[in-house]
Parts: C-alpha cells; structure tokens; sequence
C-alpha cells in the first residue's frame, strides 16, 4: 500500500478491540489503490493484522466484491438469482458476451469491461438487474444493455 493508506490502515487497526476485526475494510483499502488485491499485497495485510496469508485468503475467497486480477474500467454483474434468472438474466449474460468476445467472467482485452456473474443482486422486485461499477440498474433488457455499450465505447455513460 502507499504511504497514505498504510497510514489510514493504522488508524483503522486502532478502531478495533482485535486487529484482525480491521481486515475488510483494510481490504477496500488495497482494492480501491490497485484496483483490485494483489498477491504481494495479501502478505503485508496478513502481517499487518498477524494473522496468516491463509486467513486472508479466505475472506478474499468468500465476498465477491474483492478482486484477485485486475477488472476493467465497466464492471458488469449480471445477477443469477432465481427472479432475475427466470425473468431474462442468463440471456442477458449471454448478450454480453457474445457481443464483448468474451468467455465467463471475463475482461475485454481493452480492459474497458468486466462482465461477472453473481448469485444475487438482492433487487428481486425489479428483475433481471445488473449492477455496474456498483450501481443498480434495475430491468434491463438486451436493448439497454445494447445502449450502455455503445456509450462505454463513445465515452459517454452519463444516462446509460
């Protein structure tokens, strides 16, 4: 981490009656500098907090915002919950990927997009739901998807 965070990662180990209990948002931390954890990166925390490069490993391994390669610029997830699934969400995945050459969970090798399954979006009532870069999108159909595409290309995402 660079200074200004290993700095914030201090502060935060003061904040917790266990130092391993700073680890998620020590997390984001490292997310957030390089975009995603590096290998390297795993190690220091793990030292950080004392506890072993295994520990860590297995929170990474359990929540699917954190992130062992680097994703691109758009990261799409495409909800597979059963409301999204039975309302169009495989087909939406589908879309994607033929339309970006992409394989499962893949990144354009532009680095421009991620496209993600997850299990569930939690936005059921508004099925199929795609979230990118963390924000809901709620009833897309192919159409929508085709639009925001379009934009990410041009550069303009504002009303994707």
């Amino acid at each position: 981490m660079n200074a200004e965070n290993t700095r914030r990662a201090e502060q935060l180990l003061g904040s917790f009656p266990n130092r391993s209990s700073a680890l998620i948002p020590i997390l984001h931390l490292v997310e957030d500098e390089f975009g995603f954890i590096p290998e390297g990166e795993v190690e220091s925390v793990a030292a950080m907090l004392d506890v072993t490069k295994a520990y860590v490993e297995s929170v990474l391994s359990f929540y699917t915002l954190f992130h062992r390669q680097p994703t691109g610029k758009y990261l799409v997830q495409v909800c597979r919950g059963l409301s999204c699934h039975l309302r169009g969400g495989d087909d939406l995945a589908r879309f994607l990927y033929e339309e970006l050459g992409l394989r499962r969970n893949g990144t354009t090798e532009d680095g421009l997009f991620t496209v993600e399954e997850v299990e569930c979006l939690a936005l059921c009532k508004d099925a199929p739901v795609i979230q990118v870069n963390l924000e809901y999108r709620p009833n897309v159909s192919r159409a929508d998807l085709a639009k925001f595409l379009r934009q990410a290309r041009e550069g303009v995402t504002a009303d994707a």
